[in-house]
């Protein structure tokens, strides 16, 4: 029996047509797989910009006069994630053996290579009308090399996407190295 010539060519259409939705279903769940993976990546790239390692690598009494006292606090600040970050406004209270002892800032913008640390230097300058009961307890601390106990809390914020910043949270507590040698 004879098939009409329609039926022939939609018979080989219908198998045309399967044989080219396979490779594309392939295509597709390769494709759908590797989306997924890079949406997985960037979540883990943004939890780790919010998390970051801290730590006190020195504190130097830089000046003490009638009327304030200059600290120089040095921190490690490393960067976690995967990607280089930017980041700005560092805003911080210093303790000194649990004695607040002053505020310290930075409006700069900072870059750090991905996986990589920077050290800044920020400069606590403590008005004796406001601190000075906490700042004549601490004195003796300062005035002796050795190690001290130090708490940085605060917050700076970082770059997440362009133009775009998010704060990150810190508080931490950390033995500084009084070391007048490591400050050039």
């Amino acid at each position: 029996m004879h098939q009409p010539r329609y039926a022939r060519i939609l018979r080989l259409q219908n198998s045309l047509v399967k044989m080219a939705l396979k490779p594309n279903f392939f295509n597709a769940v390769a494709v759908a797989a590797l989306v997924w993976r890079v949406y997985e990546y960037a979540k883990k790239q943004y939890k780790l910009l919010n998390k970051w390692d801290y730590s006190i690598v020195g504190v130097r009494l830089r000046a003490l006069t009638a009327n304030y006292v200059d600290l120089d606090v040095v921190v490690d600040f490393k960067n976690l994630a995967g990607v280089t970050a930017t980041v700005s406004n560092f805003e911080m209270d210093v303790y000194v053996e649990g004695l607040l002892i002053g505020s310290a800032e930075k409006k700069e913008l900072y870059t750090f290579p991905k996986y990589g640390s920077n050290e800044l230097t920020f400069t606590v300058r403590s008005y004796l009308s406001k601190f000075g009961q906490a700042i004549s307890k601490a004195l003796p601390f300062l005035s002796r090399p050795g190690e001290i106990k130090v708490r940085v809390k605060g917050q700076f914020y970082t770059e997440t996407v362009p133009g775009v910043f998010v704060p990150v949270k810190f508080d931490f507590t950390d033995s500084a190295l009084n070391l007048y040698s490591y400050f050039k």
